[in-house]
């Protein structure tokens, strides 16, 4: 029997739904100890270890079982509304993703750098699924430094990783810290770099206000329901200057803005803010 096999098995014999968060943590942990069985079948990638995705073209996504999700984020967590085999090579490629950046393992790190070398990609999404730990930055931080022509944006539910992150002061990355309506505010005494704003019409951080104010802010996204989004307009945050473009689109146009977050340069994509820097600098020299 195969993995594929064993793990189709599990879930039925579970009743398991890839759609529920707990139970999608489960099927993680069942093929996180199948990993080198996993490889000894062989395992093969679409994207070359990249998810696809509509808003940035291509992402790294972690497992589930390292999330530490507020009640709010287990709720509303992105469900995975496939079935069968394919659930399996998704689910399964958050845990290859997490484990190796987790032990440095080559046999996926080469196919990830062998992609991001033949694509030639301007930026690329960290933690589009799941969250990471603390052990994976320095090995996120290698891929980073070998590509320093692509922007790299991470989101995290966990200070920690963002400040180690964004402590290594690599100049195409940067770390954001999530909030959603249950996450704790951090005060700038124990965390000074970015934040992005996840809220729902009606549930609101307690200290909504401050967080809009909030000159770390670099993003907020309104929620996704189904294949509908909420209007920004409706919370009184269409003309805030950190609302997520590629949300307001489609809250009003009710069509994926494919390749937006490109083109919103100055917020997750910090684009516009290096290009600053290096006129800064061309200055500099130039004024010499």
């Amino acid at each position: 029997m195969t993995v594929a096999e064993e793990y189709l098995s599990y879930k039925n014999d579970n009743r398991l739904s890839p759609g529920n968060f707990g139970d999608r943590v489960k099927l993680q942990l069942f093929l996180r100890d199948k990993v080198e069985l996993m490889w000894s079948e062989g395992m093969n990638f679409s994207h070359g270890g990249l998810q696809q995705n509509y808003m940035t073209g291509f992402s790294l996504g972690f497992a589930y079982y390292d999330c530490r999700p507020t009640p709010f984020c287990r709720t509303h967590c992105y469900g995975l509304p496939l079935a069968g085999v394919f659930d399996y090579n998704m689910l399964r490629l958050g845990v290859v993703t997490s484990e190796s950046f987790r032990n440095g393992d080559s046999r996926f790190l080469s196919l990830v750098k062998a992609q991001l070398f033949r694509l030639n990609l301007p930026c690329l999404k960290i933690g589009h699924w799941g969250d990471a730990v603390p052990e994976q930055a320095p090995h996120i931080a290698r891929l980073v430094s070998a590509f320093p022509a692509t922007i790299f944006w991470w989101y995290t539910r966990r200070p920690e990783v963002a400040t180690a992150a964004n402590r290594l002061e690599l100049p195409n990355l940067r770390c954001y810290l999530s909030l959603d309506p249950e996450t704790p505010y951090p005060a700038k005494e124990e965390y000074r770099y970015g934040i992005t704003y996840l809220y729902h019409n009606d549930h609101f951080h307690e200290h909504h206000d401050s967080i809009l104010r909030d000159d770390r802010l670099v993003a907020i996204f309104s929620m996704k329901k189904g294949q509908s989004v909420e209007d920004p307009a409706d919370a009184g945050l269409a003309n805030h200057p950190r609302i997520c473009i590629e949300k307001k689109w489609k809250a009003t146009r009710h069509e994926k803005g494919d390749l937006l977050c490109l083109q919103c340069q100055g917020r997750c994509n910090f684009t516009s803010e290096l290009a600053g820097d290096a006129l800064k600098n061309e200055e500099r020299i130039t004024s010499r």
